[in-house]
């Protein structure tokens, strides 16, 4: 995805003649361009769009600090599968994890992943996602990515909750298939 961090914090302007009904609206799914459902990447080709959930974006970000820990301190990569279960996330080792050249935004975003991620390890997470996949691709209508992402995120109780806080699921989906669906997410998620 192709989305510059140079306007962040910069409210958009408005094109002129664009009514109050054309802005963003995540309960209709107005979410602006960076969530159209296909992206044009750097190279110029057209892209799926993606939207992580928190779980999947704190896999990736601890994969990738990972990743430059081991070449900092020329060692190969490692499997890191087999200690990822047992391995502390506490605040000092998100510190240790993201290295001393590292500045607060990582450390504060690492934290915030740790403490709001649902499902803890890969194999949950990949089961999640899959689960999730093939949720919407049952659904009448296909769901979108960020739907995706926000059911990945949210621990909904029931389905009245979940369509309250995604109302674009209202018509997209019935009540006992949001049911079944937050049911099994809740069997891989993991508590700490």
């Amino acid at each position: 995805m192709n989305v510059s961090t140079s306007a962040l914090g910069v409210r958009r302007r408005k094109a002129k003649g664009q009514n109050i009904d054309d802005e963003e609206n995540a309960s209709l799914l107005r979410l602006g361009p960076e969530f159209l459902l296909t992206q044009i990447t750097n190279s110029g080709e057209p892209e799926q769009l993606i939207a992580l959930n928190l779980s999947e974006a704190r896999l990736l970000i601890r994969a990738a600090l990972k990743e430059r820990k081991s070449k900092a301190e020329n060692k190969q990569s490692f499997d890191d599968d087999d200690d990822e279960e047992n391995e502390k996330e506490d605040e000092m080792a998100n510190i240790e994890l993201a290295g001393p050249n590292s500045n607060e935004i990582v450390h504060k975003t690492l934290n915030f992943l740790s403490s709001f991620s649902r499902f803890k390890n890969s194999s949950s997470t990949e089961s999640v996602e899959k689960l999730l996949n093939d949720f919407s691709a049952q659904a009448s209508e296909p769901l979108h990515p960020f739907e995706l992402a926000q059911l990945g995120n949210l621990e909904c109780e029931d389905a009245e909750e979940a369509k309250s806080l995604i109302p674009s699921l209202a018509h997209k989906v019935s009540d006992v298939q949001l049911k079944t669906l937050l049911s099994e997410l809740r069997k891989y998620q993991t508590l700490t």
